[in-house]
């Protein structure tokens, strides 16, 4: 080889490096995203469910057990720190999602 065919070959080798590394961080990424994916769907399913109690408890504030059964004062605490845990987990979760829309987007803030 050349002096010239060795510096493209070094070249060659160094981006096709460069190639299996960005492929694995993408890879990465995307398993990323889909674990970002089950997470919205994970807090979606608790909200239903969680939206579930409260008519439940609003039911059977209005009309009384025969409506509904009565919630005891330790699941009533439950589902507020519940909720409180997951307005928290929301936001974050939306500000990392506005994040890499906004570099997609070309770099804008969210």
């Amino acid at each position: 080889m050349t002096s010239s065919d060795d510096i493209t070959h070094a070249e060659h080798l160094k981006q096709e490096q460069d190639h299996f590394r960005w492929r694995q961080q993408h890879l990465e990424a995307l398993a990323t995203l889909r674990r970002a994916e089950a997470a919205l769907m994970l807090h979606e399913a608790r909200i239903v469910a969680h939206q579930a109690e409260i008519a439940r408890h609003q039911e059977q504030i209005a009309h009384g057990t025969a409506h509904a059964p009565a919630v005891d004062a330790g699941e009533h605490a439950r589902m507020a720190h519940d909720h409180a845990h997951g307005a928290e987990h929301h936001a974050g979760l939306l500000d990392a999602i506005k994040a890499v829309a906004a570099h997609l987007d070309g770099g804008e803030k969210p």
